[in-house]
């Protein structure tokens, strides 16, 4: 099971739009996974135990060093867009969750 957290600005509409397209990505193409949501702000109380965080470039690249894979998409509620780059991230790095 992959854990993946949804990190935006300030972690109420956006990260949660975000949490439920990844489980529906998820669900659609057979992945098992946790989701969780937050503010940027409480995205160090999640990390050590995620494995993919998936977030917009701007927030990315203030993310502390962690052991998560740290995932850019440009718009968060573009479906397509999380899609693609959603999955290209599980093949890239765990392509064991892919069934």
């Amino acid at each position: 099971m992959l854990r993946i957290l949804c990190i935006c600005g300030n972690g109420m509409g956006t990260s949660t739009i975000l949490k439920i397209n990844v489980k529906n990505i998820c669900e659609a193409n057979n992945i098992d996974v946790e989701v969780e949501s937050c503010a940027f702000g409480e995205a160090m109380a999640y990390t050590s135990n995620t494995d993919i965080i998936l977030t917009s470039p701007e927030w990315a690249s203030m993310v502390p060093p962690c052991n998560a894979v740290i995932a850019e998409t440009l718009n968060l509620i573009d479906v397509e867009g999380v899609t693609k780059t959603l999955l290209d991230t599980i093949k890239e790095h765990f392509p064991q969750e892919i069934k």
